[in-house]
């Protein structure tokens, strides 16, 4: 190893690129004493007081990286938050346990080679917490796998094009096999113009599905896929209408494709479908306006008016009774969609919720649906939401991940950064081939799949990870798994 190159590496925690003879007596003995695989123990020793501190200052700073993260991300990676609960039985036994992670054979083990994995994420820069939690979390999966023959190297892109260009120069020029990242879709043209140059394919962490193909890969959770799911469980459930409620920006455009692609598979006529201005100021008329439309407001407020004037003349008890009963009301008759799509997140989700409910779009009559950015346990607190579904990873692992992380560096990292973990774990599989083929396309799009953290998943040859997601419902006592991720790819997701 160069002297650059340690330099690299030095990012990883301290046992894990220890030389084996240290690292892999310490490993066995925390395996000894502890669950299969839960050893995050092991890997906190001789950097704890490091991480700690490292924590506490990350800390300081997290909150302004996450806030600069939303404005870069809203175009592509669902924003996560916390969950507590630690499942029973820890995922990573179907990871690196006796099972394999792909159904069949194992290749035998490499004899002596190293094999050099590049790690293209923003180490620096506006972006640099959610950089280094995703290498926080690869660096337990380098650990797990318990190969010495992997060398990881991280590489900075600054969190721009032309700093990823240059990540991916200097990755390459050291001999990267494969590369994982980069983080941003803007990133990934640079990247994969070198990268076919020398053969190397690159699975990425965007979510940005116009990305993938022609050797590259999109590992995040991709939109489409939300939307699909849980607009199929809701078409089970009996609601067959669905309106839109979308920002103006790519994200939206994404939703609402998916939306219109998923309904002409159900044999579904569309419904409403309005946008608003990413950038609008919480609070404005412009959005009571939206929100008025969208409920077609003013034409069910006329038709109150005129129900009010058919028996407000009446002298009889029950006409009188009604007509009462009808003054308290602003609106009459129902909306024409019984389910709604509402792809936004954090405080503008927690804005519209309520103002859809003040102009009678009626949460108990119409199903609130959400995508990705709803897997936030701050959304119990907003009646409007309560009750509503959105697709995503099974809480169960989403929240063993987190725990895992936590005890190992002390604090909750990013939801996204499961996908470094997954993504490491699967080159280290993929690193027990034979040399020639094992980051060929054929290995990675194998169709059996894999399973990790955020569940199973597996490459189609266009690129873009298909995944089995949970349906989740957004309860007053947190989120609920309606309907459990699948756990094999036999018979096809829904």
């Amino acid at each position: 190893m160069n002297d650059r190159e340690y330099k690299l590496f030095s990012a990883a925690p301290r046992i894990a690129r220890s030389p084996v003879k240290i690292w892999k007596p310490l490993f066995n003995a925390c395996l000894a004493g502890m669950f299969a695989l839960n050893i995050s123990a092991c890997t906190t020793l001789g950097t704890a007081e490091q991480d700690k501190a490292a924590a506490k200052q990350e800390d300081s700073t997290k909150t302004t990286g996450a806030q600069d993260l939303e404005k870069l991300l809203n175009e592509e990676t669902p924003a996560y938050e916390d969950l507590s609960e630690t499942p029973t039985i820890d995922p990573l036994t179907q990871l690196m346990g006796p099972q394999p992670l792909v159904t069949g054979s194992r290749a035998p083990e490499m004899e002596g080679e190293i094999v050099k994995i590049a790690l293209l994420l923003p180490l620096s820069g506006t972006s640099e917490a959610i950089g280094r939690d995703l290498l926080k979390a690869a660096n337990m999966a380098l650990f797990d796998l318990n190969n010495p023959q992997i060398r990881l190297i991280p590489v900075d892109t600054k969190g721009t094009p032309d700093g990823a260009e240059k990540a991916a120069a200097e990755a390459l020029v050291d001999g990267a096999e494969l590369i994982l990242g980069p983080l941003f879709s803007t990133s990934v043209a640079p990247v994969r113009n070198l990268a076919a140059g020398r053969n190397v394919n690159l699975i990425t962490f965007s979510t940005n599905v116009s990305v993938a193909g022609n050797g590259v890969y999109v590992m995040g959770l991709a939109v489409g896929q939300q939307i699909h799911r849980v607009m199929e469980f809701a078409y089970r459930q009996g609601l067959h209408k669905f309106a839109v409620l979308a920002p103006d920006s790519a994200y939206g455009d994404a939703v609402i494709d998916s939306v219109t692609k998923t309904e002409t598979e159900l044999g579904l006529l569309p419904d409403k479908m309005l946008r608003y201005p990413v950038n609008v100021a919480p609070g404005t008329s412009e959005l009571h306006d939206i929100a008025k439309i969208l409920g077609d407001y003013a034409e069910r407020h006329k038709r109150l008016q005129e129900e009010i004037g058919l028996y407000d003349s009446k002298d009889d008890s029950e006409s009188k009774a009604y007509v009462k009963k009808l003054k308290k009301m602003d609106t009459f008759g129902d909306v024409s969609f019984d389910a709604l799509v509402l792809p936004e997140g954090g405080a503008r989700l927690k804005e519209l919720a309520p103002l859809l409910s003040y102009y009678d779009i009626d949460p108990e009559k119409v199903k609130f649906i959400g995508t990705g950015l709803w897997d936030d346990p701050t959304l119990s607190a907003e009646p409007a939401l309560i009750g509503g579904w959105y697709a995503a990873p099974s809480t169960k692992t989403a929240r063993a991940f987190k725990e895992r992380f936590k005890q190992t560096y002390g604090y909750q990292p990013a939801r996204i950064a499961s996908l470094a973990y997954d993504g490491m774990a699967l080159a280290g599989l993929l690193a027990r081939g034979q040399k020639e083929t094992r980051f060929s396309r054929q290995a990675i799009e194998n169709p059996n799949g894999f399973t990790g953290y955020d569940g199973i998943f597996r490459f189609p040859p266009n690129g873009i990870a298909e995944r089995g997601l949970a349906v989740i419902e957004v309860t007053a006592k947190g989120q609920k798994e309606l309907e459990p991720a699948p756990t094999s790819f036999a018979p096809l997701l829904n």
